[in-house]
């Protein structure tokens, strides 16, 4: 009788042990090139020091608005040619782009856009006293959970693909807000289209 109660418990134990995990989408990410500080919520604060060692200087709050508007001026060209929305907030340059038009249902950047994004990412390695942060955002459609996740994917392989390309890890900060911040109205196409998106804010190092 005895030994037939600890096989129960046994069996009980493995049963427990066996029950599937809910893996979040994030396993997929390739951290070797990803920015764990940003991950991990390291400030900008904590960031600046190790920019400076790296050879970047902060600018001054008199530098800040004529280096980021110069930025923003020599962007335009690139920017004209594209779907991508631009604009001055204040000493920020905040690019948006719509995640179809940007990534592929796998999250890889989509070729059509590469070219363009690279031209970006170029004048951003030459002009390098900002930090870039990248913010995922989704419509209403489907759980409020997954698409938290799905929106930091979103931002993470577009951190990714920056880093891939020589912008140092430092500079960047990544998140995903899901449909919390919605811009345009969730119960048409042309809504979610237009909340499903990527934000891309430059800000001056200071």
């Amino acid at each position: 009788m005895k030994n037939a109660c600890w096989l129960f418990v046994f069996a009980l134990l493995v049963s427990c042990s066996s029950t599937s995990q809910k893996v979040e989408p994030f396993s997929s990410v390739n951290y070797a090139s990803a920015n764990m500080g940003a991950l991990t919520g390291k400030s900008r604060i904590v960031q600046k020091p190790t920019l400076i060692k790296l050879g970047i200087q902060p600018l001054t709050l008199v530098e800040a608005r004529g280096y980021m508007y110069n930025l923003f001026n020599a962007l335009i060209p690139d920017l004209e040619k594209t779907n991508i929305t631009y604009q001055m907030a204040g000493n920020d340059i905040l690019l948006t782009i719509q995640s179809h038009i940007l990534l592929d249902e796998n999250m890889n950047i989509i070729p059509s856009i590469k070219p363009q994004l690279d031209n970006i990412i170029k004048l951003l390695a030459i002009n390098n006293r900002n930090f870039i942060e990248i913010v995922g955002h989704t419509s209403s459609v489907g759980p409020s959970y997954d698409n938290l996740i799905k929106s930091k994917n979103m931002a993470i392989s577009v951190a990714k693909y920056f880093m891939d390309r020589n912008i140092i890890p430092e500079r960047i900060f990544m998140t995903g807000m899901g449909e919390s911040h919605w811009i345009a109205d969730n119960s048409t196409r042309e809504g979610r289209l237009l909340n499903h998106r990527i934000e891309i804010r430059i800000s001056p190092l200071i």
